[in-house]
């Protein structure tokens, strides 16, 4: 027992841990969590791409080839549950809504290819 407790003290911390990006960039990222991860790759799911800004709250995990970012902490405050919104830091925003329509910035377009004036 005092042996496994004395090993597990200098193992390394294999969790994931909350970061703020330090760094940005379109190819790699460094965050500051419990020490500064440099060169990190972002993952997101297939298709998507996106370059978190300055001071962006990430996810960093360990991996075989060093520390990863999987990715930044989502912020739906304006949407409904089942909806899915993509915004960029310039205002840019696409919200797909559960009644089928979508709204790109202020144009809503419904589920049948319709433009809607407000």
């Amino acid at each position: 027992m005092w042996l496994s407790k004395a090993i597990s003290k200098g193992a390394a911390d294999n969790r994931a841990q909350k970061g703020s990006v330090t760094i940005p960039g379109s190819s790699s990222i460094e965050a500051q969590a419990s020490s500064n991860a440099k060169s990190l790759s972002a993952y997101a799911p297939y298709g998507y791409a996106s370059s978190a800004p300055l001071g962006e709250e990430v996810i960093v995990l360990p991996s075989e080839d060093g520390e990863i970012a999987i990715g930044t902490r989502a912020k739906a405050a304006d949407i409904e549950t089942g909806e899915v919104s993509i915004s960029s830091l310039g205002g840019a925003k696409i919200v797909l809504k559960n009644d089928g329509s979508v709204i790109i910035n202020s144009l809503i377009i419904d589920k049948n290819g319709v433009i809607i004036n407000d």
